[in-house]
């Protein structure tokens, strides 16, 4: 298989294109995901301090330096939950520990809204922003201060739409290397993509084959999210499936692909080692402007990930 080629961020850190995704695995199995995503040639694995389980994530990591893997090789991304915004200094070290790293490679503001200390998600929201007596500013004047420190190699952000990004870009001293968004063919996200290039901020896409929950019913309390169970899957679309057919692969490597030839990095997850691998086999083809053309006309601005609480200014 073909090495990872890598983006070089405006901190000047290399980050690979292809990442290893752990939303959504359980902490009783995400340690083995991690080692075979290392295993398999990855070097870059995505984490969070919400996912609940980045204490496993630094066992498999410790074993695998142990086992002759070099930490300087590999990409490492958490984020700063909501209710942390008031203290990033604070949460980093928790995950560094946690991780048993020294520093991340990148520490990313998780969503733009910030809550109290201690609020459940299930508590979040009130029908307006609750920033807990922090602002954005704020809270990136703090994270800024990680990289000064040594803590984190560069800071961005995720789940921020343009007018977010501009809050930030108004006054801070170093700006966002990365925004970390949900896009695949049902969310192309397009304006804001071109937005982060023009503006020198790195994509990451997560959710590239819109899979998580797609079949589950609609959340009674978010009647923003349409019923998926009108939708055809992206794995199973004919257009998806016709385009893989032409390339020899298969859809989740045309999705994962879709990312990257609109220059975005991307960290699909599997905790199965034969998608693992068929995830990591993507760099032996490329879409055509066509291909590309094609998925971009499948936007129906879905978004998977759509928490009640999230207030978007604007849509992206």
């Amino acid at each position: 298989m073909s090495a990872i080629p890598t983006l070089q961020l405006s901190s000047g850190t290399l980050m690979p294109v292809l990442g290893y995704g752990t939303w959504l695995s359980e902490a009783a199995e995400v340690a083995k995901g991690v080692k075979w995503a290392i295993e398999t040639g990855y070097r870059h694995i995505d984490c969070a301090e919400r996912y609940g389980n980045q204490r496993e994530i630094g066992h498999a990591l410790s074993e695998l330096w142990k086992s002759g893997y070099k930490r300087e090789d590999v990409f490492i991304t958490s984020k700063l939950w909501n209710t942390r915004h008031d203290c990033p200094e604070e949460s980093v070290r928790q995950t560094l520990k946690n991780l048993q790293l020294e520093y991340l490679d990148l520490y990313l503001i998780h969503f733009p809204e910030a809550f109290p200390r201690g609020a459940r998600e299930e508590e979040m929201g009130s029908g307006k922003r609750d920033y807990a007596a922090v602002t954005l500013t704020e809270t990136w004047q703090k994270m800024e201060s990680l990289v000064d420190k040594g803590l984190v190699k560069a800071i961005g952000v995720s789940n921020f739409l343009v007018s977010e990004i501009q809050e930030i870009l108004g006054s801070c001293r170093i700006k966002p290397a990365v925004n970390q968004i949900e896009v695949h063919p049902y969310n192309t996200s397009i304006p804001l993509v071109e937005f982060c290039h023009t503006n020198g901020i790195a994509v990451t896409a997560y959710s590239p084959l819109a899979n998580q929950y797609f079949l589950t019913e609609v959340d009674p309390n978010n009647t923003r999210r349409p019923n998926t169970k009108d939708m055809t899957p992206l794995l199973q679309h004919p257009v998806v499936t016709k385009i893989s057919e032409a390339h020899k692969k298969t859809a989740a490597q045309v999705l994962i692909r879709y990312v990257i030839d609109r220059g975005m990095t991307v960290i699909p997850k599997s905790m199965r080692l034969e998608r693992i691998k068929e995830n990591y086999d993507v760099f032996d083809f490329k879409l055509t402007e066509a291909d590309v053309g094609e998925l971009n006309a499948m936007n129906v601005n879905f978004k998977l990930v759509d928490p009640g609480w999230r207030l978007w200014p604007q849509q992206a």
